[in-house]
């Protein structure tokens, strides 16, 4: 009797989803303006950042990209931070003999869009390479004239990387490690293919592919109520609820600032405040950068930090710095989400000032208000000349101590010098009562899930018939919902929202127009006030949900009180 044994084998279904051998473009085209998918550093296709089609080397014929000096070539991803990808291209590098000016090749993949370095891997013009990945240097060696097959393995979901180079295994990783530490985000957004005006490469890439091992899953964000308006009593505290779901695939990250509305800043002086990260009066490190570059330099305070300062204004910026530049002016940002978008915002405030070498102190001319956002600050400039002007203490910097832009996008710390820049600030003024406390001002929800923040309102030192505004900044790693701004509007009551909050009460929907329903355990009586105290509705009941209908009602906000099992629980409600 003959036996047959079936062997299965489970195999992991891998996709293409994209892939380029140029072949298709007509050579002397540029890439990203005749491939949408592709861009370059600055976002302009068909700039001399773009990469050439030419029909000189080719993998698969007829044509590769060509790279030299001018090129900086991305290839972007959408800020994944789950899935499994798999990269692939082919390098050829000419000879000394061909390009007697730097043979060589580099490409970079980025964790944080022309902010974090995932791994650098360079290609010198000696036939040898190294990778840069956790602070260390793999090397290699390589071939001229010849093509060279290029595997970058990224699996996120165990974070993992590896880096094969002519069928050789470079080295194995975390996945979340920078080209300088062993900390970073496990966040993939972008391969740069480039050469460098300091590299003078020229190289061809040919046969690009991206394979799909297992799919990116994306969380997505809500948040309700649209707008919050409360009622509380002065000289008390209250607490209600923002709901943030997820609908999503994905984990969601979020990140909830609340701001201030302060129309009337007091700049009666408690003590001046410094903020800075520098830890050394005179610089350790200076950096180079090149005649005619448009530098950024800025640091900043994250909310947290500011909560005793809220009302306070920035009246002074301190750089160590130097005269021989061009154009410097003082800068402050706008905050940004820090998940998706990390490091300063757009420019809010600049002023320009005339340098001297060492430590210049700017007074601004219009102090700029501490509003509860995180605060970012520093300096802009034209290089005249190669010459350091970018002066670093020495201590090892933080995610806010150390970020640069020279055209090209904010980058955090600088390759190879985790410093922080010799930037700060003076506050002073009379700080506000910051009334609104966040329970979870971070965290993640998980696929399909919510969470309940609840906000709490102190009212101390408020009075009667008193309004103040202020916004629920709720920010997210979700692509499609990244912020949400909540307004808040507080007006001081003769009772409480929360008075008597001792039972679970839901009502719903809110806002709404012409009815509300009402759940609890035994709901034994419900009352409706306005803000002026004033009863419009009174019912008893012996049920456990209720519909009342507001039509009649003007629109407004009110106060529900439900009586349940002998407890009262009131409520704030908004009409339409």
């Amino acid at each position: 009797m003959a036996m047959m044994f079936v062997i299965t084998s489970f195999v992991t279904a891998q996709t293409v989803i994209f892939s380029d051998n140029f072949d298709s473009y007509p050579a002397g085209s540029h890439l990203a303006q005749v491939n949408s998918d592709w861009t370059t550093w600055t976002g302009s296709p068909g700039g001399s950042e773009d990469g050439i089609i030419s029909s000189t080397q080719a993998y698969s014929a007829p044509n590769s990209l060509y790279i030299d000096q001018n090129i900086d070539q991305l290839y972007p991803f959408s800020s994944y931070t789950s899935g499994h990808y798999i990269v692939e291209f082919q390098l050829y590098i000419p000879s000394p003999t061909q390009n007697p000016t730097g043979p060589g090749a580099y490409f970079n993949v980025q964790h944080i869009l022309r902010g974090q370095w995932a791994f650098e891997c360079r290609f010198d013009n000696n036939s040898t390479g190294c990778l840069l990945v956790g602070g260390s240097q793999y090397n290699f060696n390589y071939p001229f004239n010849t093509w060279i097959p290029v595997q970058i393995d990224m699996d996120l979901d165990n974070d993992q990387a590896s880096l094969t180079i002519n069928n050789n295994l470079i080295h194995s990783w975390p996945f979340h490690y920078t080209n300088s530490s062993t900390t970073g985000d496990n966040r993939l957004d972008a391969v740069n293919i480039c050469a460098g005006t300091v590299l003078k490469k020229i190289f061809y890439v040919d046969d690009f592919v991206v394979t799909e091992v297992s799919a990116a899953q994306f969380g997505a964000f809500e948040v309700s109520p649209e707008s919050m308006m409360l009622g509380v009593a002065s000289d008390t505290t209250a607490s209600e609820p923002i709901f943030m779901g997820n609908p999503g695939e994905g984990v969601t990250k979020f990140r909830v600032v609340p701001t201030y509305d302060i129309p009337n800043p007091n700049p009666t002086s408690t003590g001046v405040t410094d903020l800075h990260y520098y830890q050394a009066q005179t610089p350790y490190q200076t950096i180079t950068s090149f005649d005619g570059n448009s530098m950024n330099l800025a640091v900043g305070v994250p909310s947290s930090a500011l909560q005793a300062h809220i009302g306070k204004q920035l009246n002074e910026i301190d750089v160590y710095f130097s005269s021989s530049v061009s154009h410097p002016k003082i800068r402050v940002y706008a905050m940004t989400d820090m998940l998706v978008n990390k490091g300063p915002g757009e420019v809010v405030y600049e002023q320009p000032f005339t340098p001297v070498d060492g430590w210049n102190h700017i007074q601004l001319t219009t102090p700029y208000l501490i509003d509860g956002s995180d605060l970012w600050f520093g300096i802009a400039y034209v290089e005249t000349g190669i010459a350091g002007h970018i002066y670093l203490d020495g201590y090892p910097a933080n995610e806010y101590s150390s970020w640069a832009n020279n055209g090209n996008g904010w980058q955090n710390h600088f390759t190879g010098y985790d410093y922080n820049l010799m930037i700060g600030g003076k506050i002073d003024g009379t700080p506000i009562n910051p009334w609104i406390t966040v329970e979870q001002p971070d965290g993640t929800i998980a696929p399909g899930g919510t969470i309940t923040d609840n906000i709490t309102v102190n009212t101390n030192g408020m009075s009667l018939g008193e309004t103040h505004t202020a916004k629920h900044h709720c920010y997210s790693n979700a692509p499609d919902n990244n912020a949400v701004v909540v307004p808040v509007t507080l007006t001081i009551t003769t009772v409480s929202v929360n008075e008597h909050n001792q039972v679970e009460v839901i009502i719903y929907p809110n806002p709404a127009s012409d009815h509300r329903q009402v759940n609890s355990a035994a709901i034994n009586r419900v009352e409706i006030h306005n803000l002026s105290g004033q009863k419009v509705f009174d019912s008893f009941y012996d049920d456990s949900h209720v519909v009342i209908s507001t039509d009649g009602m003007a629109p407004g906000t009110y106060l529900v009180t439900v009586t349940s099992n002998g407890a009262k629980t009131t409520k704030q409600v908004i009409i339409r």
